[in-house]
């Protein structure tokens, strides 16, 4: 995967949401809106709606300044339950380290028992 992404999302806040970005895409192209108009709309940059638009992620205010200025509950910008990954999964190369090397010890610990558990 392109690493370009794992950077970009390192820089979001802790708050940040994940949203169906294909929603602000159709209700901005319904509108005839260009990023520009709808950015100066939320009263945001014109980046932050790229990021939303490219990306998929928000921050709460975000989501409220989106859904304002659509006339949209916030609550259908969100993944749907059934879309939503059951998983964790990690968004930066330290995260996906940590998980690897958490499953290893886990493997680690379990070829270890069922060695032993088999010797006795």
């Amino acid at each position: 995967m392109d690493d370009r992404i794992f950077q970009s999302v390192d820089y979001f806040e802790s708050d940040t949401l994940e949203i169906n970005r294909d929603i602000i895409k159709d209700h901005r192209a319904t509108r005839s809106w260009s990023q520009q108009h709808l950015a100066d709309a939320c009263d945001i940059s014109l980046r932050t709606i790229q990021r939303v638009e490219n990306l998929g992620v928000a921050s709460s205010e975000t989501v409220m300044a989106l859904a304002a200025a659509l006339d949209i509950e916030q609550a259908s910008l969100l993944p749907k339950a059934q879309d939503a990954i059951p998983f964790f999964i990690p968004k930066s190369p330290k995260g996906i380290f940590i998980l690897v090397l958490g499953a290893l010890m886990v493997g680690a610990m379990l070829g270890a028992y069922l060695a032993n558990w088999l010797t006795a």
